[in-house]
């Protein structure tokens, strides 16, 4: 198979994105992922899951590129020696604080790192996300049981909690900190703001020699945003919520429960 001489760089959020309603790759994007793949171009996994839930989805696509893991707070490549991997983690007493400060609206909470979760109670949602089976879980209060500092922290509110912008006025006292709520699902996320998945993105294209005007994203939700303003062409898919289609270079051709990944790219790459 002939390689190109002008890789792209693609990028996928995984929920509502590269992955159908079923949480799989459909055959038919997994195998012209894998074509690309081949010719050359850099494929790039893009989430806020842990590396941990990828792993199954990366190696579907026989890729070895860095993956971007915790919305850009982790990323590294699992092959690749020579790419440094980057961690941003939040002392323990700063999460804590936080925690404590906004009490009477937390229903739960979860951090962690990649190998251990403290979470104040199971929920099966976040077990979908984070995959808490082979880890390493701590279950209780998190100020008795937090004893390393995370990679991340989702917090579980009532849905109206985001209307108050009283965690805005928490983090105040931590400038370099802010708040993430999920698209129509009460939990919300603390991020550094320096760290994204456009910053992660940045570094992989930097390391690849792959220019912004090379680089395409595909996302689904909130949590794309900055890397959709990253990316020399940002695709929307057809499901999009949150108003991230406003932001947007295009949108998708159908929506990821009908190959939406695979219609787009062969549109834009013919």
């Amino acid at each position: 198979m002939v390689k190109t001489n002008n890789p792209y760089l693609i990028a996928f959020d995984m929920d509502g994105t590269l992955l159908n309603e079923r949480k799989s790759i459909s055959f038919k994007t997994k195998h012209y992922l894998r074509k690309l793949a081949k010719q050359g171009h850099k494929i790039v996994l893009a989430s806020g899951r842990p590396s941990r839930s990828l792993y199954k989805y990366y190696y579907q696509l026989k890729i070895d590129t860095p993956m971007i893991c915790y919305n850009g707070a982790y990323y590294f490549s699992p092959f690749d020696k020579d790419f440094k991997p980057v961690a941003f983690e939040f002392p323990r007493n700063i999460i804590i604080d936080i925690i404590d400060k906004i009490k009477p609206h937390v229903k739960n909470v979860m951090c962690e790192t990649d190998d251990e979760i403290w979470v104040d109670k199971e929920d099966p949602t976040l077990d979908k996300f984070f995959w808490y089976k082979g880890m390493n879980v701590h279950i209780g209060e998190l100020k008795d049981i937090l004893t390393k500092d995370p990679m991340t922290c989702i917090v579980q509110t009532p849905f109206e909690y985001r209307e108050t912008k009283e965690i805005d006025k928490v983090l105040e006292k931590y400038p370099q900190i802010a708040s993430r709520f999920w698209t129509g699902l009460p939990y919300f996320e603390l991020h550094y703001k320096a760290t994204s998945k456009a910053s992660a993105l940045k570094a992989i294209g930097d390391y690849y020699g792959i220019p912004r005007e090379r680089t395409i994203a595909f996302g689904d939700s909130t949590n794309d945003i900055e890397m959709f303003q990253y990316a020399g062409t940002a695709v929307a898919m057809k499901n999009a919520k949150g108003g991230i289609d406003q932001i947007a270079t295009i949108i998708s051709v159908k929506d990821n429960d009908h190959n939406g990944i695979y219609h787009t790219l062969k549109k834009l790459l013919k």
